[in-house]
């Protein structure tokens, strides 16, 4: 009976679980809809759009990422020490803020007859919970550096040298810079207002190296895993409960 019982709930688990599969599926195929249903537009059309360009630098012009040195079009620099100093508790971070810094302009998007200024939101890493969830090949690039005092690594001047000489032995800091070089093609989906491209409202946010076609093929392809989830689960599920069912009705 234990063992018709374990399997009875081990069972109803994996069916629950192929219901939140066909969640995911439900999503990918309605971001599949809207990838075949919107067609690219020339960079500079306004509303809900889809567009393919590169990146390109935007209204001050070139940029040079403090931490590599390097050309780019947009970059953002955080510097963290690890652990906090303040008495953490709940859900305070691990870490203290000791330095963000940003281009003071947005990167573009050109077609090479027009531009648009693209909110960093659709090109650097999730950082709130507001940001859109994307998928697809990053168009940025991404530089870490960890420093401590048993193993010290060549610093960039953006980090003041006040907080490197207060550094603890148990502590270490960690330098962060997401730079979004020039000329990268990409495909974005998005709205286009006076200020720019930014996230869609609702719906699908996109901003990639991948092409149209790739981003078709990726979803199509997480769809068709997702739906292969289900069935497996389903029936897996179904293979363990059902005979439980009955074995525990003949007991009752």
């Amino acid at each position: 009976m234990t063992v018709a019982t374990v399997a009875l709930c081990f069972g109803i688990l994996l069916v629950a679980g192929a219901g939140i599969f066909v969640l995911i599926i439900l999503g990918d195929l309605r971001a599949l809809w809207i990838l075949n249903r919107l067609r690219p537009s020339p960079v500079g059309t306004r509303g809900r759009v889809a567009m393919e360009g590169a990146t390109e630098y935007g209204a001050v012009g070139r940029q040079t990422a403090p931490v590599t040195g390097e050309d780019c079009t947009w970059y953002r620099v955080s510097l963290l020490r690890e652990p906090s100093r303040a008495l953490a508790t709940g859900d305070d971070p691990d870490h203290d803020v000791i330095l963000e810094a940003e281009s003071p302009s947005w990167p573009t998007i050109t077609d090479h007859h027009h531009r648009v200024p693209v909110d960093p939101r659709l090109v650097s890493p999730k950082r709130a919970l507001y940001d859109p969830i994307m998928t697809g090949t990053p168009a940025y690039t991404v530089t870490e550096l960890v420093y401590t005092r048993a193993k010290p690594v060549p610093l960039p001047p953006i980090v003041p040298t006040d907080v490197i000489d207060g550094l603890r032995k148990s502590e270490r800091l960690r330098l962060t810079e997401v730079r979004v070089p020039r000329g990268v093609p990409v495909f974005a989906m998005g709205r286009v207002t006076d200020e720019g491209l930014l996230p869609n409202r609702s719906g699908l946010t996109v901003f990639t190296t991948d092409s149209r076609t790739e981003s078709i093929d990726s979803r199509r392809s997480d769809a068709r895993t997702g739906l292969n989830g289900v069935l497996w689960l389903t029936a897996t599920g179904l293979t363990l409960a059902v005979p439980s069912v009955l074995y525990l009705l003949t007991l009752a």
